[in-house]
C-alpha cells in the first residue's frame, strides 16, 4: 500500500524525523488559505499522487505545469493549484494516463546545501532491510546513479529491531558527509529504521534530504510503502489507504481474484503465477518490447474468471499485441485458459496479433481446441520464441474473424452453456 507524501511526513514527523510544516489542500481557496497560515513565501506546490518523478512529469493538457511548482505570491498558490486539481499527472513512473491530483501539498521553499538520497528497503536476497544512500540526490537520482554506480553506498541493516548509531555513522562516511552533520544523519537512519520496523513497511525514502549550511536536516520529500501482507496488525495504517488508491482495472482485478498492474506499454500479458508473470515482462522486455500490464491469475478451475482476466486486458486500446504463458500444474490447467480465451473473444473480439505460449496439464486439448476455433494467433514453444513473435506482432494486425465462427464450436465444447453468455 501506498502511502501519500503528506501521510509519509505525518509518521515521519511523529518519529522525530524533521520535516517540513505543510498544509494538504484539495480547493483553490484552501490552497491560498494554506499560504498564508505557512507564513512569507514562496512556497512549493506538490501534487500529491501514488508516483515519483513529480517534478519530471506534466500535468495533463499543460505543457508548462510541472507536478512541483513553485511560486512567490499568495494567489499564484492558488492558481497553480487550481489548475492541478482534477487534472491528471503524467510523470516517468506512472501510466501514459497518468494519476488524477485529487490534493495538494504546500510548503516553504527551503535552499539546501547538499541534497542527498537516502532510503530502506527489503533486500530481496536476504530478505532483510539494507540502507541505500547516495550525495546525487534529487529529481534525476536514478539516471545519476546509473551513470555513477559507484556513488551509491549500500548497508545491510540485518534482522534485528533496533540498529545502533555506528550504522549511520558508517553510512556517513561512506557518503564523504562533514563531520559536523554525522551524528545528526547517524540518529535520522536509526529513525527512519525504527520506524520502517514498528509499521512494517517495505520502503521508506527521502529524497531529498536537505542538508543545510547551519548542519541541520530536513526531508524535503517522503515516499512510504507498507506492507500489504502485514495491514492486518497494522490497522492505524489500513485506515489510511486512499478510495483511489486503486485503478479502476486494478479494482476489478481484485474482485475477480487475480493481480493486475497497468504498465505503460504496448505489448499485452498474460500468465499464471507471479513468477511466470515476471519471467514474462523481463522476456518481452528484453528483445525491446514494452509490457502494457502485469497479470497474474492465481491456479483457479473457474473459466469465468480466466474470461474477466482477458476482457480486461482486451479493453486497453493501447495494446498491440498480447502474449499468452501459461504452465498447466496443480489445478490450472491449459484447457480452462484456452475455454476462457474464447469466451471472451465473443464479448471483445481479438483484433491484435495473439500468441500462445502453454505447457503442462491438458496442453495439447487446449491447442486443439485453439486451433479449430477459426481464431487469429500464433503458437510459441517456449517463452523465448513468443516473447519474439509478440514483439513483432506488436507492429501488425491479424485479419479479423467472425465472432459467430467460433460460436458452435464453444457449444460443443462447454455443453449446456450458451456460448453468448457469461461463464
Amino acid at each position: 500500500m501506498y502511502l501519500f507524501e503528506y501521510q509519509a511526513k505525518a509518521l515521519m514527523r511523529e518519529k522525530g524525523i524533521p520535516v517540513l510544516e505543510g498544509i494538504v489542500a484539495t480547493s483553490e481557496q484552501r490552497a491560498l488559505d494554506a499560504a498564508r497560515e505557512l507564513g512569507e513565501g514562496p512556497w512549493v506546490i506538490k501534487a500529491q499522487i501514488h508516483a515519483g518523478g513529480r517534478a519530471e512529469g506534466r500535468v495533463c493538457d499543460s505543457e508548462h505545469l510541472r507536478g512541483i511548482e513553485f511560486t512567490d505570491t499568495v494567489l499564484e498558490v492558488g492558481r497553480t493549484a487550481a489548475r492541478m486539481l482534477g487534472e491528471n499527472l503524467v510523470t516517468p513512473q506512472t501510466t501514459r494516463q497518468g494519476e488524477t491530483i485529487n490534493a495538494v501539498y504546500i510548503e516553504p521553499e527551503i535552499r539546501a546545501e547538499l541534497q542527498v538520497f537516502l532510503a530502506i528497503l527489503i533486500d530481496g536476497d536476504r530478505g532483510e532491510p539494507v540502507c541505500l544512500a547516495s550525495v546525487k540526490g534529487g529529481s534525476q537520482v536514478e539516471r545519476d546513479i546509473f551513470d555513477d554506480p559507484n556513488s551509491l553506498v549500500r548497508v545491510s541493516l540485518g534482522a534485528a529491531d533496533h540498529i545502533g548509531l555506528d550504522v549511520g555513522q558508517d553510512v556517513a562516511a561512506q557518503l564523504g558527509l562533514r563531520s559536523s552533520v554525522r551524528d545528526a544523519f547517524a540518529q535520522l537512519v536509526q529513525q527512519l529504521h525504527a520506524l520502517f520496523v514498528d509499521r512494517d513497511l517495505s520502503l521508506i525514502e527521502i529524497n531529498p534530504l536537505a542538508i543545510r549550511a547551519n548542519d541541520s536536516l530536513v526531508a524535503l520529500d517522503a515516499r512510504v510503502t507498507v506492507d500489504d501482507n502485514a495491514l492486518y496488525r497494522q490497522p492505524a495504517m489500513a485506515a489510511l489507504a486512499s478510495r483511489t488508491d486503486r485503478s479502476e482495472a486494478e479494482e476489478r482485478a481484485a474482485k475477480n481474484g487475480f493481480n493486475f498492474i497497468r504498465l505503460d506499454g504496448d505489448v499485452g500479458t498474460f500468465s499464471s503465477g507471479a513468477g511466470l508473470a515476471m519471467a514474462t515482462l523481463d522476456a518481452v522486455s528484453h528483445l525491446g518490447g514494452r509490457p502494457a500490464n502485469f497479470l497474474d491469475v492465481p491456479p483457479v478451475l473457474e473459466v469465468s474468471r480466466v474470461k474477466e482476466a482477458f476482457l480486461l486486458i482486451l479493453s486497453d486500446p493501447g495494446i498491440k499485441s498480447l502474449i499468452v504463458n501459461v504452465f498447466g500444474a496443480g489445478i490450472m490447467r491449459c484447457d480452462t485458459i484456452a475455454d476462457g480465451l474464447l469466451l471472451a473473444h465473443l464479448e471483445q473480439p481479438v483484433t491484435i496479433p495473439l500468441v500462445m505460449r502453454l505447457a503442462g496439464t491438458n496442453a495439447p486439448l487446449a491447442i486443439s481446441r485453439l486451433e479449430r476455433s477459426g481464431l487469429s494467433l500464433q503458437f510459441a514453444p517456449d517463452l523465448a520464441s513468443g516473447a519474439q513473435m509478440v514483439v513483432e506482432g506488436a507492429d501488425r494486425r491479424p485479419a479479423t474473424h467472425n465472432a459467430d465462427s467460433i460460436a458452435g464450436r464453444l457449444a460443443q465444447w462447454l455443453s449446456g452453456r450458451n456460448p453468448g453468455s457469461s461463464s
